[in-house]
């Protein structure tokens, strides 16, 4: 299951049938807001992954994920953009697994959802294997998942 949060009709619309065409459980959501009501909610299922637009109306993706992180410290977050201005956020940076550029191409989208699954997958059939200190999305990237314990 992921979750979207994209607040232009067409461009979640477009990542949805992406993502269902791939096979994948795909709920979304217009808002921000909108996700953090459901999140709170006793209908709330866990994802594998958030992924959610930066610029929207009303709480903005690096806000939304500093949220998300609150309730869900270990949950995996996607943002979406195509303005990123990392360096006016870095608490927010922190709590992101990757930043998917716009426009992108579907198999870009595919990939990375393809490597998250694999984290977690690996994650549920064998609770004491570590996260990889460098992430099969990005060699450059740190995994931050990486120092975890088996407590996830």
């Amino acid at each position: 299951m992921f979750h979207v949060i994209e607040d232009k009709a067409m461009l979640r619309e477009l990542t949805e049938s992406i993502l269902t065409d791939h096979g994948c459980d795909v709920l979304c959501f217009e808002s921000g807001d909108q996700y953090l009501e459901y999140l709170k909610s006793p209908e709330f299922i866990s994802p594998i992954a958030v992924l959610s637009d930066l610029t929207m109306p009303g709480i903005n993706g690096y806000d939304l994920a500093i949220a998300i992180r609150k309730i869900h410290p270990y949950q995996k977050i996607i943002l979406i953009t195509g303005n990123a201005d990392a360096y006016l956020h870095p608490e927010a940076v922190q709590q992101i697994c990757y930043t998917l550029d716009k426009p992108y191409k579907p198999e870009k989208l595919i990939s990375i959802v393809d490597s998250v699954t694999a984290c977690h997958q690996l994650q549920l059939s064998s609770p004491s294997h570590a996260y990889p200190q460098k992430c099969n999305i990005d060699p450059l990237f740190d995994c931050q998942f990486a120092s975890l314990n088996q407590d996830y």
